[in-house]
């Protein structure tokens, strides 16, 4: 019988770790050895996983594409399975798909990811927007790397996966190398792991936007402002994909999340566009900088509207921050043209400072919307001059979401109204 090994991948898994070993310890399987393998967790993570009858390797955080090569350097059997940390794999897994293995030509093999246990909309969001099975045994072009098994010759063959992708894409690529090298993949849906994964509107968002930036990479939509305007255009044309399959589906309570993913998507990628892979997202500014900017562009549009080349006082580094605040001043009298409820609007504002910056902060956003209310033709931003101020984003993001939404209430009359409930049972939501 052919030998494996198992690893799991883990970033602060305290939650979900134990679950996840209990049921990899109850594979049908012959597991050769466990291991997990810590990317730097700070959370008690390894003090759970020690109780159990596991090999640690740690690492300092590198991703998971790393942590990935960090266990198939670790192990020296034939054939190595993982899962992610917050996946539970049915006992039958492993030993449906190492059934799959009848040619040396076949590298790797992946089962059926079912999101089991949905406890919010984001959640039930998730298993409608973010399958992770393919609709039916077919050959793959790749396999989720929520779940596999795959040779460790074949996989190194390949050279390994591509630690730059870091946590995302890593997947797709290393699918791509095998076949490249003359390797088959297959996928078996009898080989079931459910997802245990818990997601609030701070994490589903920005975990779909990563999800995908691995491919937006490789297709260089963020090589310059041209191409930068093309992802905002797919933005919309995604949002309006979704939009549409909901209304038809009758899934309703999901409006809203497509309608906030094409500004949080655009506001992301234009924050990838400026910083590139030398952003790092957690160093957000203190709360200062969030007021300065706000009332440096509130001074500079009421300070001269004929001048056209304007400075500023804020730093460079708060590029994104201010563009940020003028997308929304900018878009904002549309949006209240459209959206009767200013309930509504509060959700709106004060639900993307929490999707981008991961803040709850009602006054300024409440401050925000006053700006809108009061003051008319924030447009006129457009035409100012202003140095941190990148006009070709912010026109191109207003036309297009202003023809998203005449196009969607012209197919749709009650979209409106009905994005506007959404937003109200997801407001009552808990957020972290």
């Amino acid at each position: 019988m052919s030998k494996v090994s198992f690893y799991i991948p883990c970033f602060n898994a305290q939650e979900t770790i134990a679950s996840c070993l209990d049921a990899v310890l109850k594979q049908t399987f012959p597991i050769d050895e466990i291991v997990i393998i810590d990317d730097g967790s700070n959370d008690k993570t390894i003090e759970i996983a020690s109780s159990y009858p596991v090999r640690i390797v740690k690492q300092i955080n590198k991703g998971l594409a790393a942590a990935r090569n960090t266990a198939i350097k670790n192990m020296n059997t034939e054939f190595i399975a993982s899962v992610d940390a917050d996946c539970l794999p049915e006992p039958d897994w492993l030993k449906q798909l190492m059934s799959r293995f009848n040619s040396p030509k076949i590298s790797g093999a992946g089962g059926k990811l079912l999101e089991t246990y949905p406890s919010t909309i984001f959640d039930l969001w998730r298993s409608v927007h973010m399958k992770q099975y393919w609709e039916e045994e077919i050959i793959p072009s790749f396999l989720f790397g929520s779940n596999t098994v795959f040779r460790k010759k074949a996989l190194v063959k390949a050279g390994l996966y591509n630690e730059n992708l870091r946590s995302n894409y890593e997947d797709v690529e290393i699918s791509e190398q095998l076949r490249k090298k003359g390797y088959s993949l297959v996928y078996e849906p009898k080989a079931i792991v459910d997802h245990i994964k818990l997601d609030n509107l701070y994490s589903i968002l920005n975990t779909y936007w990563k999800w995908n930036i691995g491919y937006y990479k490789k297709k260089k939509y963020y090589a310059n402002q041209k191409t930068l305007n093309f992802k905002i255009k797919d933005n919309m044309g995604l949002a309006y994909r979704y939009i549409e399959e909901d209304i038809a589906s009758k899934d309703y309570q999901f409006l809203y999340l497509d309608f906030l993913l094409t500004l949080h998507h655009s506001l992301r990628d234009f924050e990838y566009f400026i910083y590139q892979d030398d952003h790092k997202y957690s160093n957000y500014p203190g709360p200062l900088s969030f007021w300065l900017s706000l009332l440096d562009l509130n001074f500079f549009y009421h300070f001269d509207a004929s001048r056209g080349n304007l400075s500023t006082l804020i730093k460079k580094s708060d590029i994104f921050l201010q563009n940020f605040f003028a997308l929304n001043l900018v878009i904002g009298e549309y949006i209240t043209k459209k959206f009767n409820s200013g309930h509504f609007n509060r959700i709106l504002y004060k639900h993307l400072l929490l999707s981008i910056f991961k803040i709850k902060d009602d006054y300024l956003s409440e401050q925000l919307l006053n700006l809108i209310y009061l003051d008319k033709g924030w447009e006129g931003l457009l035409k100012k001059k202003q140095p941190n101020l990148n006009r070709e984003f912010l026109e191109v993001f207003n036309f297009n979401f202003q023809k998203l939404l005449k196009e969607l209430i012209l197919r749709f009359p009650k979209i409106i109204q009905m994005i506007e409930i959404s937003a109200d049972k997801i407001d009552k939501i808990s957020y972290f």
